[in-house]
């Protein structure tokens, strides 16, 4: 049995929707459902084999190998990715303030980092359990808010910033929130395992590519998201890995260890791997 994780939001239903309900043949696959940070922590203790993982996380490790083809991926707005707050704020008045971030989230928390070194804003950083915005609120003068927890958000908090917006205007690149990785043992160990895995979530991908509104619907009923809202957040995402993914994602690498987050990192892909 090959031990699959899954992000626990709406944004990574759409890969698995085809997979999940039996519209492209697998077998074999047990998935395991989680925010990104457990997945991560899940796959570097062997408890998955593969797994969407927060892209930073990626950078943190040298025993992974990335999948080809498979991201989440956003080439603006991510409408997902939303730093919220009580009143008016904008970035450029967050010198000195408080910013809540949820302890679920690693890439995002990475990328409110990097835009804050660039602008050159100094900001208090409060992780916080959860993702109870109204919690967070009082703790701090903004939330990041990131999921289903932040398209929940919009209508009844203040919208500081979309980070996805942010990044392209600062970078003209897309952002790359999540990467598909395997651990190098297993690829090893069962590389064909690892093909079928590639082959099986490429044809769901591709399933629902093809049926967008069979699945936005689907996933804002079971969500309690508008459906509508859901179809045009499902157009906003991209979920393949092209080159200029893969550009976007080493610049956002390169910020990252100039900001001390992680060191040098060389990226990997089974495709590669003999």
């Amino acid at each position: 049995m090959i031990r699959l994780g899954k992000i626990a939001f709406a944004n990574c239903d759409f890969p698995y929707y085809a997979l999940e309900r039996g519209k492209v043949e697998s077998h074999d696959i047990d998935i395991k459902e989680a925010h990104p940070v457990e997945l991560a922590r899940m796959l570097f203790n062997e408890e998955l084999d593969i797994s969407p993982i927060s892209s930073i996380m990626y950078g943190k490790r040298k025993d992974l190998l990335i999948l080809p083809g498979l991201s989440i991926t956003s080439n603006d707005f991510t409408k997902s990715v939303l730093i919220c707050s009580n009143g008016k704020l904008d970035i450029s008045d967050f010198e000195g303030k408080t910013l809540c971030i949820p302890e679920t989230t690693a890439s995002s928390a990475t990328l409110i980092k990097i835009i804050l070194w660039i602008k050159g804003i100094n900001v208090n950083i409060r992780q916080c359990p959860g993702t109870d915005i109204d919690r967070m609120l009082e703790q701090g003068d903004a939330a990041l808010l990131i999921g289903d927890s932040a398209i929940h958000a919009i209508g009844k908090y203040q919208i500081v910033a979309d980070l996805g917006n942010v990044w392209k205007n600062l970078t003209g690149k897309k952002m790359v929130y999540a990467l598909w990785v395997v651990r190098e043992k297993f690829a090893k160990m069962h590389p064909d395992k690892v093909r079928y895995v590639i082959k099986t979530l490429l044809r769901s991908k591709d399933y629902a590519y093809n049926n967008i509104g069979e699945i936005a619907s689907s996933i804002g009923k079971q969500k309690n998201i508008d459906c509508n809202f859901m179809r045009e957040y499902l157009h906003t995402l991209n979920y393949d890995l092209d080159e200029e993914s893969v550009d976007s994602l080493e610049l956002y690498f390169k910020y990252a260890k100039e900001c001390g987050i992680v060191g040098d990192v060389t990226l990997r892909f089974f495709d590669n791997y003999k």
